[in-house]
């Protein structure tokens, strides 16, 4: 069964030839990979099948990296761990470190990847990561770039490796050597801690069976479906100070409700809530909408909006209904942005309609794929007061640029106007940015400004978070997108697309992960190079910017993954 998000991987990788691993025997060391490439038919990428080729080599340094005995580890590398540290960054909880000088003097692959090892003292690296995204071949050899990323309980390093193949049947590693080396070490005392079990207990089963265990047990046309993307919502319903969990789910299961007790834990008030729907439910969020004090809910459902009211003790009744004949409301967005003491809604709706008993087009059709214009229309609700709302999309000025594929949506006055703007995250394409022109002009219209303000961001957009990173003053902005590595090593090729021109810089652009803007003032953001680190996010679901550890600087938290085959490397 495919997911309609894979599809989306799938086109990433456009033409590619798939890269699947061998699986690995853990009870043996790990040998010498001896199968010979496999004969090339003429439209065949090379670059891609010396991926294929190296894979196993890689996969044997990362097991080595863990600990377990590997034979046939073959080759020279200078030193894996960079020189002449210097501290870039210290809070609370982390330490960062950046290495300045590198040695280039050749050692053998073992000794390398033993004193790599060996720098995290005692501890298990846990996780090996190295990553192909960029490969260069000539008649006699090739070279590669890799994305690497090592950590264990409390220590984490990312580098960046190139190295140079003989080109052979079975490639030979020649030279390793890093281009780039980064150190962090978090403080054992303010680490996250998994607490699902000691918080909602073990009995759950609702919670604790994946998504795969009821797929096979409730029928798509009650409304579950293959996405799983329902997100968490946190607010306090019940009025006693403490952060309660809502957890929207699958059609078919039954959204659920967790009051927080004094001493942590949860209990279970779902079906006091009367929140507990079986209709499939996309997102929720709770917000005060009839200004009573309270937290309301909003439910995005398959069919539309309901609008519930809070009591005041978490007990809710339904006071709107909103339906969405042509497109799915995927997710939610509030603001008051024209300024009238109520909260407005903002609904992103990912699909169009299709048929009468579908409740969204499951593989989504991107035309064109790199900009897609045939997604859901979203829709604005003006809060008119006493849960009565208004559709005021095209009024609003919203609705002339409205069939994209929107995943998230966030509001900030970015320009310090002191009315709320509005940017949206869409995916297969561009993004965009809608200015509220309430100050000066006293009308709450929106203009569409993303490439003259210079945030268009054209890729996967499917998160967006406001923050100001660099503690000036300005709302800055963070863009979830997807890394690709199988794009990256594609799209940057010159047979790739040769004559396409600015359309080969976009698919360029949406393998590249994900994006910062930095707030310049004057209306003008500026792309910051790399992302300050923070591009590669893998597939980014969700994004936020906060202060974990109360330093004063926003961190950012990006969600990520999915669901994959046999070869997870390209995710």
């Amino acid at each position: 069964m495919m997911n309609r998000q894979l599809s989306q991987g799938l086109a990433l990788a456009w033409l590619l030839v798939s890269c699947q691993e061998q699986p690995v025997t853990e009870k043996e060391p790990h040998k010498e990979v001896s199968e010979p490439l496999q004969s090339r038919s003429a439209d065949s990428w090379e670059t891609e099948e010396f991926t294929e080729a190296i894979s196993q080599r890689l996969e044997q340094w990362k097991h080595y990296l863990k600990g377990e005995v590997v034979d046939g580890l073959v080759g020279q590398s200078s030193s894996l761990i960079g020189e002449n540290l210097e501290r870039v960054g210290q809070s609370g909880a982390f330490s960062v470190r950046r290495a300045t000088d590198f040695d280039s003097q050749l050692i053998s692959l073992v000794k390398a990847l033993s004193l790599l090892r060996d720098s995290f003292g005692d501890e298990v690296i846990k996780l090996a990561e190295i990553k192909t995204v960029h490969v260069e071949l000539d008649a006699q050899g090739a070279k590669t770039r890799h994305l690497v990323h090592l950590a264990s309980q409390s220590k984490q390093i990312n580098a960046e490796w190139l190295a140079q193949w003989k080109r052979t049947p079975d490639p030979e590693l020649e030279a390793l050597q890093i281009e780039s080396f980064e150190e962090v070490d978090g403080s054992p005392q303010r680490r996250f801690m998994e607490s699902t079990q000691q918080v909602l207990g073990s009995e759950d089963e609702q919670i604790h069976r994946s998504l795969d265990h009821w797929l096979a047990r409730i029928e798509m046309k009650f409304g579950i479906d293959i996405s799983g993307s329902h997100g968490v919502s946190v607010a306090d319903l019940n009025g006693d100070g403490l952060d309660d969990l809502f957890f929207p789910d699958a059609g078919g299961l039954p959204n659920r409700l967790f009051l927080q007790n004094d001493d942590g834990s949860l209990k279970d008030f779902t079906t006091e809530s009367k929140l507990n729907y079986l209709d499939h439910t996309y997102s929720a969020l709770f917000v005060d909408l009839d200004n009573d004090g309270d937290q309301d809910a909003i439910l995005a459902m398959s069919r539309g909006l309901l609008c519930l009211e809070n009591d005041g003790i978490a007990q809710f009744k339904v006071r709107s209904v909103e339906a969405f004949p042509q497109a799915v409301p995927y997710s939610l967005s509030v603001a008051d942005y024209d300024q009238d003491g109520d909260i407005d809604i903002y609904v992103n709706c990912y699909t169009k309609r299709f048929g009468v008993l579908a409740t969204k087009d499951v593989l989504a059709r991107p035309v064109p794929y790199h900009d897609a214009v045939n997604g859901g229309r979203n829709e604005l609700l003006q809060n008119e007061g006493g849960f009565r709302f208004r559709l005021v999309t095209k009024q609003a000025g919203l609705g002339e640029q409205n069939y994209k594929f929107s995943y998230s949506s966030s509001w900030e006055d970015y320009d310090l106007d002191g009315d709320l703007d509005l940017y949206v995250a869409n995916d297969f394409g561009r993004n965009y940015f809608f200015e509220n022109q309430l100050v000066p002009s006293g009308r709450p219209v929106f203009h569409e400004k993303a490439a003259e303000v210079g945030i268009e961001d054209i890729a996967a957009g499917m998160s967006t978070s406001w923050g100001d990173f660099n503690n000036d003053g300005r709302a800055d902005l963070y863009v979830g997108n997807m890394f690709s590595s199988a794009g990256n090593r594609i799209a940057f090729q010159e047979r790739f697309k040769p004559k396409s021109g600015e359309l080969k810089e976009l698919y360029q652009r949406h393998a590249r992960g994900n994006s910062l803007f930095r707030n310049l003032g004057g209306g003008r953001f500026e792309d910051v190079p790399g992302a300050a680190g923070a591009s590669m996010g893998r597939w980014s679901w969700s994004s936020l910017f906060t202060d974990f550890d109360n330093d004063g600087w926003e961190d950012i938290l990006v969600a990520n993954g999915f669901v994959t085959q046999k070869d997870p490397d390209d995710l």
